[in-house]
C-alpha cells in the first residue's frame, strides 16, 4: 500500500465543488483500491478524515476514523468510513466553537464554529445509502469533510482570526492546558 500525496491549500482543487460518483461505479476495483489507499494514507497522516480533493480527486468521496481515547473518555470512536456522494439533511441550529486542523493545511489550527448535531446521508463503499446523525467531534468531522467536497476549508469558517495559531503553539498552550485541567 502507498501513501497518496495531499494536496495544499492554494491548489485548485480544494476550492472547486467535487463531482459525484455514480452509484454503479463505487463497487468497481478503481474506487475500492482508492477507498483503501486514502484509509492508509489517513492513518499514516494522523488525521481523523481525509476528503478525495485532498488528494487531487475530483471525487465526493472521503474516509474517516476515529480512535478511542483512554486519556480523554468524551473522544468516543468512529468506525473506518467510506462516505460517498454525501449531503447534510439537517443541522442543529447550536453550534459550539472549537480548534480544527487540516491535513491540506499543516501547521495551522483555529478555532471554527460548527453545529453541534448534523443528519446525513451517504452511500458507504458497499454502495448501501446510509442516513445517521451524528453529535460532538464526530459532527465536526462530518461538516469539515463534506465542506472540502464543497470546496470550502476550515479557514473560510472561521470568525475570529485571533484564534488562528501554529501547531507548535497549539501543542503548547492548547493542548498543555487542556491536560492540566484534567489533573
Amino acid at each position: 500500500m502507498r501513501m497518496l500525496l495531499k494536496t495544499q491549500a492554494g491548489n485548485p482543487i480544494l476550492r472547486k465543488k467535487a463531482r459525484a460518483l455514480s452509484v454503479s461505479k463505487i463497487k468497481t476495483d478503481e474506487i475500492q483500491n482508492l477507498i483503501k489507499q486514502m484509509f492508509f494514507t489517513l492513518r499514516k497522516s494522523h488525521g481523523v478524515g481525509l476528503a478525495a480533493p485532498q488528494i487531487n480527486q475530483s471525487l465526493r468521496l472521503a474516509v474517516m476514523e476515529v480512535k478511542a481515547s483512554k486519556k480523554n473518555k468524551k473522544i468516543k470512536a468512529l468506525k473506518k468510513t467510506a462516505v460517498i456522494n454525501p449531503r447534510i439533511l439537517e443541522l442543529s441550529k447550536e453550534t459550539a466553537s472549537d480548534w480544527e486542523g487540516c491535513l491540506s493545511i499543516k501547521g495551522i489550527w483555529a478555532k471554527v464554529p460548527r453545529s453541534t448535531s448534523v443528519t446525513v446521508e451517504y452511500y458507504n463503499e458497499l454502495a448501501e445509502k446510509i442516513t445517521e446523525t451524528h453529535t460532538g467531534l464526530h459532527a465536526v468531522i462530518f461538516q469539515h469533510e463534506i465542506d472540502h467536497l464543497e470546496g470550502i476549508l476550515f479557514i473560510d469558517r472561521v470568525q475570529d482570526t485571533k484564534t488562528i495559531i501554529t501547531e507548535s503553539e497549539y501543542r503548547n498552550r492548547i493542548l498543555k492546558k487542556k491536560k492540566t485541567k484534567k489533573v
